[in-house]
């Protein structure tokens, strides 16, 4: 697994210095902003004054080419900020996608698959109008600072006038933050039940549940509308009042203003300038206040990930330990749902030496999926061990120990590319080793000759989810992937589940090949077939090991007959296994 960063906070960190430049750049842009109001003030208090064209010619050329510097660092702030969302989503995106996967495998409560979504919406605000306001609204002290130095009295408006806005902003924020946060909840696991039933569109076509299930959407998303309405209510009732403020502050400055003129004897200037100033001042956090709802999902998206991010890496190892043999034992092994707490295995032990073939049998429920996920390391255990040449496996680096493990699951699944491509596991190298590889994970898989008559061999495009090819090709060019880079260890789980009989003869063939090259084969079965080349059994039943047998007591048991003692040593389950007879042992039906 690829390092995740040192330090606490990683995101803040990554972000940090970027955000700095671009509050820089913010202070430059607002000063350079009130070019505009001190060219009114001049042209009013002294170009008008003393009628001189040259004053008026000087101050325009100036003006204009401070707004010209204005327009250009306005670009570039733009242009570092969306760079800065480019460049935190290609930084932390392969690794929040990879800890998705793992926290998904491992079945982690809490594990997100939205991370990259946070990830986006993250990178989309930073490229959003939403930013510059937050950058824009801190230099508003600056603006009332000016103001206030015309007159105190024209600051004392302005100021209040800030602090009225901050106190609306600070109360919005209270009522709705909860509520945003529902609301955002809500949307994703509605946006979750409309994938998983478009993803499960073949079964749900064909079972007419199509508009049940449109039905349960429709009323998951009317729940969303409700708490939208409400949230939109409440940010549009305060949206409004800050517009009608700021127009409200702003007639009361120019009357004050004129007031001064009057009274005071204050230039006409200074009662324009001090006007168009205070709008300056109000306009971003007005800007802020109309996007509140996208801020706040960005500081949601940003908590998540920095919480995600500070989670302790796993799979970071200080020694790498060699390719394994394929030695297992078992010691122990105990797992038990994540939700639940339910035991799904308790104390399984046993032995499998390098160049054998156990077969694992027992009912619908017995653990075996649970026991084959648990040995290739995607599910970690409660307590024991799965050890490789002696060492737990927690010990192994990921990335390697994956390449020295083959592991087909009970639900195969293909991704959108060539068959050559799923194959290699979408890796990459030096050609032409890396094709023959490819094509001899596919021989010692028995799938060569199925691949080559596809339109275009290895390179026929599987389609997403590998809907192009039939379920036994599937589970065929699955196979293959679990052989390629001739693994130590080969995990299989109902490997014969959509095989017809050349399928079965391929895999049987695969199996005695990798005895051949002394691989180490667990394979989770039902059928007299595999079980005919397996060298060990082991029954599972209720979560537990019932039994370890070895062909030779398997043979003594089948000599004996049902009335040995082997035979009478238990009942035979009522499930009995599946293909043309059953075998001899009574456990073997578990």
């Amino acid at each position: 697994m690829a390092q995740s960063p040192q330090a606490s906070g990683a995101l803040r960190l990554f972000l940090l210095p970027q955000l700095r430049w671009a509050a820089g750049y913010s202070l430059v842009l607002n000063i350079a902003l009130l070019a505009p109001s001190l060219y009114m003030l001049q042209v009013y208090d002294r170009v008008l004054v003393t009628r001189s064209v040259e004053t008026l010619v000087m101050l325009t050329v100036i003006t204009a080419l401070t707004l010209l510097a204005y327009g250009l660092l306005d670009q570039t702030r733009s242009r570092l900020l969306t760079v800065a969302g480019m460049s935190l989503e290609q930084r932390f995106g392969p690794l929040l996608l990879q800890q998705a996967i793992v926290q998904s495998a491992r079945q982690v409560p809490g594990a997100s698959g939205e991370l990259l979504r946070d990830l986006g919406q993250l990178r989309a605000f930073l490229s959003g109008p939403g930013v510059v306001g937050l950058f824009d609204a801190p230099w508003a002290v600056l603006y009332i600072l000016l103001i206030g130095a015309f007159d105190w009295r024209l600051g004392a408006v302005a100021l209040g006038a800030a602090l009225l806005l901050l106190a609306l902003t600070a109360a919005n924020e209270r009522r709705v933050r909860a509520g945003l946060s529902d609301t955002l909840a809500d949307t994703r696991a509605a946006g979750r039940w409309a994938e998983r039933s478009v993803a499960n569109a073949e079964v749900v076509t064909a079972l007419g549940m199509s508009q049940t299930l449109s039905q349960r959407w429709a009323g998951q998303t009317a729940s969303v509308h409700d708490r939208s309405l409400a949230v939109n209510a409440r940010t549009g009732l305060l949206t409004a009042s800050t517009r009608t403020l700021r127009q409200l502050v702003q007639v009361l400055m120019m009357g004050l203003g004129a007031w001064l003129v009057i009274h005071e004897g204050a230039s006409p200037g200074v009662m324009i300038a001090t006007t168009i100033i205070l709008g300056r001042a109000l306009a971003p956090v007005e800007q802020l206040i109309a996007g509140w709802n996208a801020l706040t999902e960005a500081r949601l998206a940003f908590a998540r990930l920095q919480q995600q991010l500070d989670r302790p890496a796993e799979g970071e190892v200080g020694t790498t330990l060699p390719r394994p043999s394929g030695r297992i034992q078992v010691e122990g092994l105990t797992h038990a749902a994540p939700e639940s707490g339910r035991l799904l295995l308790r104390q399984a032990s046993f032995e499998v030496a390098p160049g054998e073939i156990v077969a694992m049998v027992g009912n619908s429920g017995a653990g075996k999926t649970t026991l084959a996920r648990l040995l290739v390391g995607v599910l970690r255990p409660s307590a024991g061990a799965v050890r490789l040449d002696g060492a737990d496996i927690r010990q192994f680096d990921p990335q390697r120990l994956g390449a020295a493990l083959g592991y087909l699951p009970q639900d195969v699944e293909l991704f959108a590319g060539t068959v050559a491509q799923n194959i290699a596991r979408f890796t990459e190298g030096e050609e032409p080793a890396h094709s023959a590889a490819v094509i001899a994970a596919a021989q010692a898989a028995g799938a060569h000759e199925l691949i080559l008559r596809l339109p275009q061999g290895y390179d026929t495009p599987v389609g997403e989810g590998g809907r192009r090819l039939s379920g036994g090709q599937r589970q065929r060019v699955a196979l293959a992937r679990a052989l390629f880079g001739d693994p130590a260890v080969v995990v299989l789980d109902e490997p014969d589940a959509s095989l017809d009989a050349e399928g079965e003869e391929a895999l049987v063939g695969a199996l005695q090949g990798l005895k051949a090259r002394g691989a180490t084969v667990i394979t989770v079965t039902q059928r007299r077939r595999l079980l005919s080349v397996a060298d060990k059994l082991v029954v599972l039943q209720n979560g537990q090991v019932e039994r370890v047998a070895t062909r030779q007591e398997l043979q003594a048991q089948a000599a004996a007959g049902p009335g040995g003692a082997a035979g009478s040593a238990r009942p035979a389950p009522a499930t009995p296994l599946r293909g043309p007879a059953h075998p001899a042992t009574p456990g073997a039906a578990a």
